[in-house]
């Protein structure tokens, strides 16, 4: 029997491990599940290149962690039950592996965060709502300003007055009475997922060309530094 005491705290560990990569599997799944989180990211994203948020690739990262310190762990305790040389060298080296991108992953994105995507830069967005809100085949990114419109409740990156220059509005994509979006103005009631259908308290006021007039229907206030606190708060969380 003093062999199996030998290897108990050698399979302890390796199940501690298991359990830790589960675990990061459990959070990318709870990530991959958080719609609202999903499509900020999307607006937060200076580039529409990426096919998808963000966080969806944050998530599928997490995910490949979680399996690789999983089957890492498995092959160390098999290292270490067959006593196989081979083996437990192939394990130290994929454990420095291991170590050193973890290492590489935490310093860059506590010192330039910009490298891996997670940064604003305010004429990029601006641009970036300006090219693609309402545009057909841009679907999620338009659901993406609207959830941050209605939640935040603000409108556009720095005003209103960003929708006047947008593809959605000079091709126009927007219906005729349209000068902002829905999502732009105060909304009738605090219904969840209002931004995938929204009801402003007063349209057509909310619509209104003179401020003196839609200010108590439409948002006044620009997106931007909404974006930037909910980022800051995603980064120091992370």
């Amino acid at each position: 029997m003093h062999w199996r005491a030998a290897l108990l705290p050698k399979w302890t560990c390796g199940s501690l491990d298991v359990v830790m990569g589960l675990g990061l599997m459990g959070c990318a799944m709870d990530i991959l599940f958080d719609i609202e989180r999903m499509l900020i990211s999307r607006a937060v994203i200076s580039s529409t290149s990426l096919p998808q948020p963000l966080y969806y690739y944050i998530a599928l990262s997490l995910i490949a962690i979680g399996l690789f310190i999983s089957s890492l762990s498995v092959l160390g305790c098999w290292a270490t039950h067959c006593k196989n040389s081979c083996f437990i060298g192939l394990f130290m080296f994929l454990l420095v592996v291991m170590l050193v991108l973890e290492i590489v992953g935490c310093i860059l994105m506590a010192v330039c965060p910009q490298m891996l995507g997670a940064h604003i830069v305010d004429e990029e967005i601006l641009d970036n709502w300006q090219r693609n809100y309402g545009v057909p085949g841009r679907e999620q990114f338009t659901a993406a300003v609207d959830l941050v419109q209605t939640k935040f409740e603000c409108c556009g990156v720095q005003g209103a007055g960003d929708y006047s220059t947008t593809w959605w509005r000079l091709r126009e994509l927007a219906a005729p009475d349209l000068l902002v979006p829905l999502s732009c103005c105060i909304q009738s009631d605090a219904r969840e997922k209002s931004f995938l259908d929204p009801a402003p308290l007063n349209k057509t006021m909310c619509q209104d060309a003179q401020a003196e007039n839609n200010e108590l229907a439409r948002f006044s206030q620009g997106c931007l530094t909404h974006l930037q606190e909910w980022l800051s708060h995603e980064l120091n969380w992370a």
